[in-house]
């Protein structure tokens, strides 16, 4: 929702509480019967209260048509819980993302050239459950394309032997080529 939206339902909200405050006061008898009665055929005779109307007839159309929307303009990644394996079956598998994390960034820094790889996985659902996105800085004697293709493959294999997922979507950038030596932390197994 946007912000100009987010300002007409906040004016329409304001609008729809005031009014139910007045109905309150009214149905309480906080105010005198020919007072509220008086003041009611006031409003009702000025054409201001036809505009006033009109603007809230309009938002209201324009806050329903939002709600009842099924395009997503902003995507929500979620980058924790579990991805269903196997759904449906006797033999539910679900693992989790970090652990899916762990089997990309280890078969990506198998492959000749990488020095460092940031991986993120999406959980997608459907056919192919997850969706791989690595950050890799290359080594500075290895060609961009060549081990781009050799971590996809890589990845792939990888997925599909560990968890059975097949024809994973992976997007790999490049963040820095060097020749420098990176200090990777150790990992006891």
């Amino acid at each position: 929702m946007g912000i100009i939206s987010r300002l007409l339902l906040l004016l329409y909200v304001l609008a729809v509480m005031a009014a139910l405050i007045v109905s309150a006061g009214v149905c309480l008898h906080f105010f005198q019967t020919q007072v509220w009665q008086d003041e009611l055929n006031w409003i009702l005779s000025r054409q201001e209260t036809l505009i006033v109307i009109a603007v809230m007839f309009l938002a209201s159309l324009c806050l329903l048509s939002m709600s009842l929307s099924s395009s997503k303009k902003a995507t929500v990644v979620n980058l924790s819980g579990d991805v269903e394996l196997e759904k449906g079956t006797v033999k539910e598998v679900a693992v989790t993302i970090p652990a899916i994390v762990s089997v990309v960034e280890r078969a990506a820094l198998s492959v000749a050239g990488v020095r460092q790889v940031e991986a993120k996985v999406q959980n997608q659902g459907g056919n192919v459950p997850v969706k791989v996105q690595l950050s890799m800085v290359l080594s500075q004697s290895y060609s961009a394309p060549e081990v781009s293709a050799e971590v996809k493959t890589a990845v792939n294999k990888a997925l599909q032997v560990a968890l059975e997922i097949s024809d994973v979507p992976v997007e790999i950038r490049i963040t820095e080529v060097t020749h420098a030596v990176i200090e990777r932390e150790r990992r006891v197994v």
